[in-house]
């Protein structure tokens, strides 16, 4: 059984903090850059690493582990990121932490 809390605790965190639901979608790139310049890079890392396995779980289309994900990301932010959108959160999130200028 995977702990869905433990394994996306960073995402959870970002979404709670950055992305939750008074953020402007056209706002989001300058919170993503905000996490990116003021957390820790271990965090950062953190994030790119679950931002991964929530890949992968588009990749394999687990739609049952994705639901769960994204309850957990609705329950403080009330933000729903879906399996269809979920591959440009991620693409637009890598985007933006992996482009230093």
């Amino acid at each position: 059984m995977i702990d869905i809390e433990r394994q996306f605790k960073t995402l959870k965190y970002f979404v709670d903090g950055y992305y939750n639901q008074s953020v402007d979608d056209h706002e989001f790139d300058d919170k993503i850059r905000e996490f990116r310049d003021e957390e820790p890079e271990s965090l950062i890392n953190a994030l790119r690493a679950e931002l991964a396995e929530l890949q992968k779980l588009i990749d394999n289309g687990d739609r049952e582990t994705f639901k769960k994900v994204e309850s957990l990301l609705h329950d403080n932010s009330l933000r729903y990121i879906e399996l269809e959108d979920g591959q440009a959160f991620i693409n637009r999130v890598l985007r933006v932490l992996n482009n230093k200028s």
